[in-house]
């Protein structure tokens, strides 16, 4: 796995483990980047999530359990984690299945873990009620 590889599993396993260090607005703005991010490029997957995480003071706490969870990933959980990259890499996945790719795991952990969304009411009927 490449260090590339290893920042976008760290980046999962923090927010699967930490989601409620991310405020509501962290969570929107988190959706808007993984909907731009590419869908192939890892090193440029890697570096927005990573830039995202540095440029908000409200996600510094995450950010420090992300270099945590990244310094600490496991064999195991390398080894286990399916390649997400291009390039040759072979992957784990079966040959008549296709692997997932980095963005649609990044996309997937979002929507599992971002809190549920505030019941929108319905906006006051501005010529009053007769």
């Amino acid at each position: 796995m490449s260090v590339y590889d290893n920042s976008i599993l760290a980046f999962i396993k923090v927010i699967e483990t930490n989601a409620n260090l991310l405020t509501p607005p962290d969570w929107d703005n988190l959706n808007q980047l993984a909907n731009q991010l590419p869908d192939d490029d890892i090193e440029n997957i890697s570096d927005q999530l990573e830039n995202w995480l540095k440029e908000s003071a409200s996600r510094q706490e995450i950010f420090q359990r992300y270099q945590e969870q990244r310094e600490g990933l496991t064999e195991a959980e390398i080894r286990d984690f399916p390649e997400i990259g291009v390039g040759g890499s072979k992957s784990p996945t079966p040959a008549n299945q296709p692997s997932p790719a980095a963005k649609d795991m990044i996309i997937n952990s979002i929507i599992r873990h971002s809190p549920p969304s505030t019941p929108q009411t319905n906006p006051a009927n501005p010529q009053g009620s007769n």
